[in-house]
């Protein structure tokens, strides 16, 4: 990271305190650090003068800060919530039908205005699409980039592109284990799963953009959202779910998480914000290339 960006992330850091644990918070923060200092001189300028002029004052304006707006946007627009996620289920996946049929918007129709009934990848892709369109209107352009800033982080949250008929792992109860405290699968995932990571956002981030070399910039900022939907989905298959049992909302029931469960889904859970603060950060100099 620079040093402005770094410093910039501690003040951060110290004006917004931390809650016990959430990718909302803590995850999409590093997400959208790591995105800010991968950013071309153009894009991070076009980026800075769209917040800069943004007198919403649900998070602060800058760009760490707005990565949570979204969530709190969702607190009094709930027919945003489910833009959110994908819930492809695990045993039968069907990217199109945890979509709801990927719907259209009308003509003229905008995509902050869009049916309730929608998801993650979506969404992704029409507010990408406002955002590169210099003939969207400039209200509409930043609320498209305060929506991307977020919703590309929630894609790389595994139980946001994946479902076992338990709400993403919202009804598997997870016994403490290895010092964490989480009430479920989904909320381990959220935020517990990053706390061996760093002591704040600022710090997970340097960590981990420490560790992004220029071929992993070139392979994980290819492809394209409904892939990266995908990628999300084969990890909740392959890691996520790996558990001693299988709790469905209909059968409650809890998991004990091992050493080593937690251990590779704490690297599972690095890479992916990395992943996703790469991918922000392509998609952002893409969209803002001019």
């Amino acid at each position: 990271m620079t040093r402005m960006t770094t410093a910039l992330a501690v003040l951060i850091c110290v004006a917004l305190p931390l809650p016990a644990a959430a990718w909302g918070s803590i995850g999409h923060q590093v997400t959208a650090l790591i995105a800010y200092d991968h950013l071309t001189p153009a894009a991070r300028k076009q980026v800075d003068t769209l917040l800069t002029a943004d007198p919403d004052t649900l998070t602060p304006p800058d760009f760490a800060s707005r990565s949570v707006w979204a969530d709190k946007y969702r607190n009094s627009h709930r027919q945003t919530a489910a833009w959110h996620f994908a819930d492809n289920e695990i045993d039968k996946p069907d990217l199109d039908a945890a979509c709801f049929g990927l719907p259209r918007l009308s003509p003229g129709q905008l995509a902050s205005q869009g049916p309730a009934k929608d998801c993650v990848v979506n969404k992704i892709e029409q507010f990408r699409a406002e955002l590169a369109d210099p003939h969207t209107a400039q209200t509409e352009r930043l609320l498209a980039l305060k929506f991307l800033i977020h919703f590309v982080g929630d894609l790389h949250q595994p139980l946001h592109a994946a479902d076992h008929n338990d709400k993403g792992g919202n009804c598997v109860r997870v016994e403490a284990a290895g010092g964490h405290r989480a009430p479920n699968l989904h909320a381990y995932w959220d935020g517990s799963v990053l706390e061996p990571l760093g002591a704040s956002p600022a710090a997970i981030a340097a960590q981990l953009d420490a560790n992004i070399t220029p071929a992993k910039v070139a392979a994980w900022s290819a492809g394209n959202v409904r892939a990266w939907a995908m990628e999300s989905f084969e990890l909740a298959k392959s890691v996520t779910y790996d558990l001693p049992s299988k709790p469905t909302c209909d059968e409650y029931g809890s998991v004990t998480l091992s050493a080593v469960y937690r251990q590779r889904a704490e690297t599972v859970a690095g890479e992916q914000l990395e992943k996703a603060g790469l991918r922000l950060a392509a998609m952002l100099n893409g969209a803002l290339a001019r």
